[in-house]
């Protein structure tokens, strides 16, 4: 699978570069203020295309896009970034093997403690918890993912989270430009957006025609003429594929501007373009990396796959003597194979295979060749045996040594037939 550059980094956009670093934020409500308040403050997007995130920073993954006018419910503030309820359409996600459900529709959490994650529509990602939830508490089924998990509604204490910059109080919220450039968070958070939304009835050419020239507040001509140029050389460069610009130039150029002390409206606007063409250079070096490994990790997985065709098949036991337990070994979503301590997944396929009955943990030690049993149904032979216990239901995990093939149960059989 090959990476793309999200349109979130294409920012850099000449036409729309002065909107974008003039923004101003909104004024910011103290925590104080905020606790004080006795009810919700429901809010208006203000910018096309912000990013809502899993937590209060960059670092955090994306969940989805708002667009100007768009509704937010603030639950909360952190410095520049707003707390809601997660808006329409997003949804949150539990291990399958805490959910019980008859019709998939609604269920039941199993156990005690159980995490529940902020689910994304842009990525894969769900390492933020957001809340926990007790035993016996209903949940709203919205589908199930192939890891295990099971998508749902997102239950009350789940929250997301906005950057203040892009959202107002008012039903005419878009931020206001400015000559102060904004913070690169801010910045950063919109995608793809050549302006701000203009204010209700007017047009793009109207908005346009009150906006000052990008290079307006450079006092030195010299300079000037500089800027434009340079800004003539990154659009050309911004019109080709990420992969496939070449932005060094333009960011030699940008340099001396950025580190002279003549004329501060140029030096600005000069580091805030340098950041911008710097920041979407070393990303294109990430994602030249990342299809790199991609590459390595294909051909590595086909290797694999060649070298457990020529492994044996392992013998089947009908008689399980000095078997402990036995089930059908499945991949863990919680223990992946790529964990510090990965396990597997036991399932009793008569009864289906949201319930896991065990985990087998194979010591690095162990002469086990575990791929040629995924997906089989097995015995174990353990070593040692203890119980899984910090917050959830109690699941023995069993230390495995050796595995053997066995025959389904009757009913398994039948079921596949």
């Amino acid at each position: 699978m090959k990476f793309n550059c999200f349109s979130k980094f294409e920012f850099v956009s000449v036409t729309g570069f002065v909107l974008v670093v003039g923004m101003a934020a909104p004024a910011a409500r103290s925590q104080e203020t905020a606790a004080a308040t006795p009810s919700h403050t429901v809010a208006t997007v203000g910018a096309n295309d912000v990013y809502v995130r899993s937590g209060d920073s960059l670092n955090h993954y994306t969940i989805c896009k708002l667009q100007a006018g768009d509704k937010v419910t603030i639950v909360s503030e952190r410095g520049e970034w707003l707390e809601i309820l997660p808006p329409d359409g997003t949804f949150s996600l539990v291990s399958g093997d805490f959910v019980d459900t008859t019709d998939n529709q609604s269920g039941t959490i199993n156990g005690d403690n159980v995490r529940v994650r902020a689910g994304s529509l842009l990525n894969e990602n769900k390492y933020t918890v957001q809340t926990l939830l007790t035993k016996g508490t209903k949940v709203d089924i919205l589908g199930r993912n192939p890891d295990g998990f099971v998508r749902i509604k997102p239950p009350a204490g789940a929250t997301l989270w906005i950057n203040r910059s892009f959202v107002g109080t008012g039903p005419s919220s878009a931020p206001v430009a400015t000559k102060e450039p904004a913070t690169r968070a801010a910045a950063s958070e919109v995608v793809a957006s050549k302006s701000a939304a203009p204010a209700a009835g007017t047009s793009t050419a109207e908005t346009t025609k009150q906006l000052p020239s990008p290079l307006s507040g450079v006092a030195n001509t010299a300079w000037q003429k500089q800027l434009e140029e340079i800004d003539t050389a990154a659009k050309a460069e911004l019109a080709k594929p990420l992969l496939e610009r070449r932005l060094e130039p333009v960011i030699a150029r940008y340099r001396p501007i950025a580190e002279q002390s003549d004329d501060d409206f140029a030096r600005q606007y000069a580091k805030a373009r340098l950041d911008q063409a710097t920041g979407l250079t070393d990303l294109a070096a990430a994602i030249q990396k990342v299809n790199s490994l991609d590459e390595k990790a294909k051909t590595h997985r086909y290797e694999s796959l060649a070298a457990r065709s020529l492994i044996p098949e392992p013998t089947r036991l009908t008689e399980p003597a000095g078997i402990e337990v036995q089930g059908e070994l499945r991949i863990s979503a919680l223990y992946p194979p790529d964990s510090p301590t990965p396990r597997y997944r036991l399932i009793d396929p008569v009864q289906g295979a949201d319930r896991t009955i065990g985990y087998v943990e194979i010591p690095p030690d162990a002469d086990v060749n575990v791929g040629s049993f995924v997906g089989r149904y097995v015995g174990i032979r353990a070593s040692a045996q203890r119980i899984q216990t910090g917050g959830v239901n109690p699941i023995p995990i069993y230390i495995t040594r050796e595995l053997m093939l066995m025959e389904p149960p009757l009913a398994s059989r039948e079921g596949k037939n």
